[in-house]
């Protein structure tokens, strides 16, 4: 799964690498990105090779008939299901998008769930990551809602990940973004296969403490490297 990354690199150094046109806003970095925080996508323009820079927030809300009561956020999809389930199966088909990020956070499967061990994952090179994802407008009756909203898809872990965990993000090489963004060029079930098919990005990973469970700790020390069992 994915449930916390990073997002430092300012939207000039990102609509650089993704060839993109500017947002017209720039979001704080942060060290601890959590669910229903705002965060950078990239669109495509259908039939186009013009790319978006644009704000989203993290998850499809769950709104509860209580009121009062806050929403909860549907944060993933697995790649292997989002084009059967509901409420990801129209944004899969056409409204896809990446998801910039410096790198993710993942809990250690193997240690006791109190003792789980967070990892820091990124690319060798420390370029941004281009996670999958999809988006849909506010799904909220009555109210107005300024921000569109994505989810990260995840998939089976490959050989490197398996050791942390069963399951990553979906992350795609920069010759798959224009194939993955325009949501007429490609049967998306025959994408879907194609890309759970195809290998991983190369990454690596350190331990870092365990105080990255707590968004609240937002700071570059997030990511110094630990002993393993360093516990918060």
């Amino acid at each position: 799964m994915c449930g916390r990354f990073v997002s430092t690199v300012p939207p000039s150094g990102l609509e650089a690498v993704f060839s993109a046109q500017s947002c017209g806003e720039s979001l704080t970095p942060s060290y601890n990105v959590a669910p229903s925080m705002e965060v950078y996508g990239v669109l495509g323009a259908p039939g186009s090779i013009n790319r978006e820079l644009k704000v989203f927030r993290w998850g499809f809300g769950q709104w509860s008939e209580k009121k009062g009561q806050s929403p909860n956020f549907l944060i993933n999809a697995r790649i292997e299901t989002v084009d059967s389930k509901p409420r990801f199966a129209e944004s899969f088909e056409h409204r896809r998008c990446l998801v910039p990020a410096d790198g993710f956070y993942e809990w250690n499967r193997g240690f006791k769930r109190k003792e789980r061990q967070p990892s820091y994952v990124y690319k060798p090179d420390h370029t941004p990551l281009a996670m999958a994802g999809i988006w849909e407008f506010d799904s909220r009756e009555g109210e107005s809602e300024t921000r569109p909203s994505l989810v990260i898809l995840t998939r089976e872990a490959d050989g490197f990940m398996s050791d942390i965990h069963d399951r990553m993000p979906v992350t795609l090489p920069s010759s798959l973004w224009a194939r993955w963004l325009d949501s007429n060029s490609d049967n998306a079930v025959a994408l879907k296969r194609f890309i759970t098919e195809g290998p991983t990005e190369t990454l690596q990973a350190h331990y870092v403490d365990a105080r990255v469970g707590n968004p609240r700790h937002d700071e570059p020390e997030n990511l110094a490297p630990v002993q393993p069992n360093t516990l918060w």
